[in-house]
Parts: structure tokens; sequence; C-alpha cells
């Protein structure tokens, strides 16, 4: 059809230096996908430690490093890890795609990307600036002795490693807040410990293993102490006890393109409420489906990929499926958080047997399993109101299962609302949520930092004291004047503040 289109020249194209930079920042990593992609690079170069650290002062995110005890770099390959889909030979045991990571992952966060290496007690150093990508494509090459400076300054202060390598990210423009002075510390909260747990599932199995330490760590600019913590491994598959008999099962499955792999069929026992089953706080219905490693490397945390037509099935919350990938085969999108699958290839995970059940009957036994709870549940009490969101993980955690003692349960969050003044509180039954007067946070606090999980004692003291308000379908003027009496008394203790 196209035989008259003949070629008669040819015209070079590179990219737009500003254009690539806007285009990686709308990639769609976010922080911890960006993360978890440069501590691909650092075991595949053999690290066994990564430490995170965010520097700040008191209303900004100043810069971001990443260091590894890795083999480090040196010249020739400190500078196709800086090229742009430089080619690179991948081992079949490395975590690296595309050749891409380092710079995707960097350029999604940060508008100055610098990498120092050490190896063989020689310090390099290399910079990418967005303005320098759009003048010509202009990588720096950076001084050595700075780089050295540099790189024992920053690189695991405390226990220098002889090799490894140092990411930095500056001009943070993912990472702004407000100029509210409480803003920062109100995103610090909440943004850790969702980093912490999205790389304490990637990576569970290295972490697990020993075979790879990771820490986060906040170092304020007007001080010297920054106490790292410690990355947790979280194991979808950690429970203890099968929720049903005979399981797991291993299902095989001909996968086109890519051969005979097996799957692990697990159903998880009903009413654990443990962070390996939530996730870091998700719903069980968002944590269903298929769990693909490549390497040991989690790629994918739940989903069916066309394979059932709802993604978010309540009856199938029990169902989780473990996959362990060969090299290629299923190609992963550029962020390594999920897979891409034919629909060739979802139709053979539905054949997927053990030579008796094939995945649809496994999908029905989990239904049973959960239908069988969700009766149990149906003939017990009405759901007992808990506390959620605005409390740390652990204490709300705590709080339901001592409350609800495994039956059904209605959350109750805390949010810091504009209220009229007078009111340090509202009930807002409707959407189940205890609204306080953002104006009397301050007094509420002291001397405490705000954040998504502050007030932790105020906040249990006060649903415990109004919880059964929640369950009455109108409210009396006795229950009326009840709630405008505590009000009362705690206005009086935030204007003694």
């Amino acid at each position: 059809m196209l035989e008259a289109l003949s070629v008669v020249d040819h015209m070079r194209l590179p990219p737009e230096g500003a254009g690539t930079v806007r285009a990686f920042s709308r990639i769609g990593y976010d922080l911890p996908a960006a993360l978890a992609d440069l501590i691909d690079n650092s075991i595949d170069a053999g690290a066994s430690r990564v430490e995170i650290t965010f520097f700040r002062d008191d209303h900004d995110i100043n810069a971001v490093t990443i260091a590894d005890d890795g083999r480090g770099m040196d010249a020739d390959e400190l500078r196709v890890g800086m090229q742009f889909a430089g080619k690179t030979t991948h081992r079949q045991s490395d975590l690296g795609t595309y050749g891409m990571g380092l710079k995707s992952a960097s350029f999604s966060q940060c508008s100055t990307l610098t990498v120092v290496s050490r190896r063989n007690q020689s310090t390099i150093a290399s910079r990418w600036s967005a303005e320098e990508i759009d003048v010509d494509w202009r990588c720096a090459v950076l001084d050595p002795t700075g780089a050295k400076a540099v790189f024992d300054d920053l690189c695991m202060k405390g226990h220098q490693p002889a090799c490894g390598t140092l990411v930095i990210w500056e001009r943070l423009d993912r990472l702004g807040v407000s100029a509210d002075p409480d803003a920062l510390n109100e995103f610090l909260s909440t943004a850790l410990p969702r980093l912490n747990a999205h790389l304490g599932l990637v990576f569970h199995r290295y972490l697990q293993q020993g075979a790879l330490a990771i820490s986060v760590a906040v170092r304020h600019s007007q001080r010297s102490l920054a106490l790292p913590r410690n990355v947790r491994p979280i194991n979808p598959f950690g429970y203890q006890t099968s929720g049903a008999a005979d399981y797991p099962k291993t299902l095989v499955c001909a996968l086109p393109n890519v051969g005979t792999i097996e799957l692990q069929a697990h159903i998880w026992p009903e009413n654990v409420l443990t962070e390996s089953f939530n996730l870091g706080g998700k719903r069980g219905a968002e944590c269903q489906g298929f769990y693909f490693y490549r390497n040991n490397r989690l790629i994918q945390a739940g989903g069916w990929n066309g394979v059932f037509k709802n993604e978010h099935d309540a009856e199938l919350c029990l169902a989780r499926i473990a996959v362990d990938l060969p090299p290629g085969g299923i190609d992963v999108n550029v962020q390594k958080s999920a897979l891409q699958v034919t629909a060739a290839q979802a139709q053979a995970f539905i054949r997927a047997s053990d030579g008796g059940m094939d995945l649809p009957r496994y999908a029905e036994q989990a239904k049973e399993v959960y239908r069988a709870a969700r009766r149990r549940v149906s003939d017990a009490a009405d759901p007992v109101l808990v506390p959620s969101l605005g409390l740390p993980y652990g204490v709300r955690n705590a709080a339901e299962r001592r409350l609800s003692k495994g039956g059904p349960t209605e959350k109750i969050t805390f949010v810091w609302e504009p209220l009229e003044e007078g009111k340090v509180f509202e009930l807002d039954p409707i959407e189940a949520r205890i609204m306080l007067n953002r104006e009397y946070r301050r007094a509420i606090l002291g001397d405490a930092p705000a954040s998504a999980a502050d007030a932790p004692l105020f906040k249990m003291l006060l649903f415990l004291v109004v919880r059964n308000e929640f369950g009455r379908s109108r409210s009396s003027k006795k229950q009326q004047e009840r709630l405008q009496l505590i009000n009362e008394l705690l206005m009086d203790v935030v204007k003694s503040r």
C-alpha cells in the first residue's frame, strides 16, 4: 500500500532538552517508586547497605541523598550511567532494565542530579542540571578533590565504605510544601511512613534474608543529630496459618513468549489485621491479585492484569498469588511498578492449573472463605466504632484489635478543619469524622510538631468520650448539651495555654 513512498534524504532529530526533562518530571514516579529505582542500581552494584537522607531546614527539603556501599564506578561506567538510555549490558540477575532508571527517577523529583562514586580510592563525580541538558546535553564533570570531600562528608558518615556511590538530588520541585511552619513536619510525618512501607514491601525478600539493609533519616541544617530508621520487611504472604486447607497451591502456567512458570496461590486467613495484610494502610480489597517478582524484587503488588474484570472485588480480598518471573518475557513499565501483560498471556493465566484445579476455581475457593467469614460476622454484634486515620498506624491498629476483637468495624477518622470560634471539635456522623478546630491546633500540640498523626493522646481520649454519639440516628437535646459541655470544658483548657 505504501510502495509509492521512497526515501530521498534523512534528517537528524536529537531530543529537545527542556522538553525531555519536563517529560521525565511527569513520567509517573512518586517519591517511593523513584527511590526504589535507585536502590535497584545499588543492589546491582553489590551493595549491602543503602542510606537515604532528607536534608531540611525549618520550611523546606533542600536535598535528598542516596548512598550505598556497592562496588562504585570508574570514569567509563559513570559516563554510561549518566547517559540517557546508555548502552548497558545487564546480567540476568540485574534489576536494571532500560538504562534509564537513574535519570528518569531523579528528574521526576529534582532539577539537579549529582552522582559521586568511589572505587579503588579514586573518587569521581558528574552532574546533570535541567539547564545544561537544554544547552546541547552538557553533563558536568566535577573536580575529583571536591568529589572526595563530598563523599567523605555525605556517604554513610560513621561507617565510611571503601567504595560506593552517592546520588544527590537538589532543587526538589516535587517536594515543596506551603509556607505554614507546620506544613513540612506534617508532610514528613505522612511521607516517611509511606516511603518505609513501600521500600519494606518492594525489597522484603532482600531485607528478610539479610542481604540488604535500608535506612531513612532526616537531617536538619541546624542540628547535627539525624537518627536513621531502618526499613522493616513487609511480606505480603506473611501470615502464620493459611485461610484454607491445602493452601498455598502451585499452579503451572504455559505463558506465551515466556515459557512455563509457577503461580503460588495463597488464601489469607480471615480478620487478620497486620501490616503484611494491609500493606501500609491499604484496604484488603486493594491488595488482592498477582505479586510479580523479578530476581526477588517485587515488581507489582496486587492487581489482576485483566485476568478478572473486577480489580477490587471485595470477595477476593483474601486471594494473593506470588509469581517469580524468569528474565525477559513480560514487559515492565519504566517505574517497575507493574507488568504489561498481553491479552494472550492473561488468557494463559486463567488456564493455569495444578492438574485438578484452575485459576477460576481457586478464585471461587477464596470467595467461599470470605463468604463464610462474613456469615459469621453477620451473626455477631453490630460494627464496633474504632479510631482510624489521624492516629499513628500502630496505635489505631492496636485499638482496632482491642475494641473489635476480630468483629466488624466502622472507622472514625480525625481531621483538622476550620471551625467556628469557640468550638474545639465537631462531629460529622455522615462522613464518620471527628473534626478538630485548626485554629487551636498549636495550643493543643504545645511544643510537639504538627503531623498527620499528631496529638494522639488528645484524639484517643476525645474518641472514647464521644464515640457513642456516632451510633445515634438523631441527636437529642440532652446529647447536644453534653457535646456543648465537652466543647466548653476543652475550650477552657485551650484558653489557659
